[in-house]
């Protein structure tokens, strides 16, 4: 089998496959289903300080402007409403768990671990 390890800004990763910040990044079960099938690494859902929970039913709305109809984009992004103090926990469990050695990783795993 071919060698697809890859390092991407002193990140080491098995291969260049990586779920993407979404809802399937969102908390540490699905997090480690991504691992576990052979993903090479993930981007957790966008965090914030306390996220107001704002899930718009639609992510597309229109405007009628000058008797024209516009489409657009509303909130792509949709930052986790999970609270910062869960998220933080669950990646440090699975920094743990999934990520190489510490003198391997990136710095935010010396701050999730001493902090």
């Amino acid at each position: 089998m071919a060698d697809l390890s890859c390092n991407v800004a002193g990140i080491k990763a098995p291969n260049p496959f990586w779920v993407a910040s979404a809802p399937p990044t969102d908390k540490l079960y699905n997090v480690e289903r991504a691992f576990r099938a052979g993903w090479g690494g993930v981007v957790w859902k966008t965090l914030g300080l306390d996220p107001p929970i704002v899930n718009v039913t639609s992510r597309y709305g229109a405007v009628h402007y000058n008797g024209q109809r516009m489409m657009g984009f509303n909130n792509v992004e949709l930052i986790t409403d999970r609270p910062l103090e869960d998220n933080l926990k669950e990646i440090k469990q699975m920094s743990v768990e999934w990520v190489l050695p510490s003198d391997k990783s990136p710095n935010i795993l010396k701050w999730l671990h001493d902090g």
